[in-house]
């Protein structure tokens, strides 16, 4: 390769490398939506609510992963069914943990 192409090249990467870190950077400034104020009582009725939300959600992947392991039990089962159990637990578990976090603005 001569000189001019390995420069070329450099520069592409550079380039790419950029925009990458751009588009990441803009990505968190704009998935950060502002919550309205709450008071005290609603703030702990939203968050029983997410519960309650997270825990069907758990449950309803549970459920539908045992449906297609029973349809399809040999195909990479149970390595497939593993593998979904392993992910649904930890999205329920980071959800549960953002909700037990979750602080809204209290209302004057």
């Amino acid at each position: 390769m001569t000189r001019e192409r390995w420069l070329g090249l450099a520069i592409l990467v550079i380039t790419i490398l950029l925009t990458l870190m751009v588009l990441a950077l803009l990505e968190r400034a704009e998935s950060r939506v502002p919550f309205d104020c709450v008071d005290a009582t609603e703030r702990e009725r939203v968050r029983q609510l997410a519960f309650d939300g997270i825990d069907k959600g758990l449950v309803e992947a549970m459920a539908h992963l045992f449906e297609v392991w029973q349809r399809d039990p040999g195909t990479d089962q149970p390595r497939r069914a593993q593998t979904g159990t392993a992910n649904a637990v930890n999205a329920h578990n980071r959800a549960r943990k953002f909700a037990q976090t979750w602080d809204p603005p209290t209302c004057p």
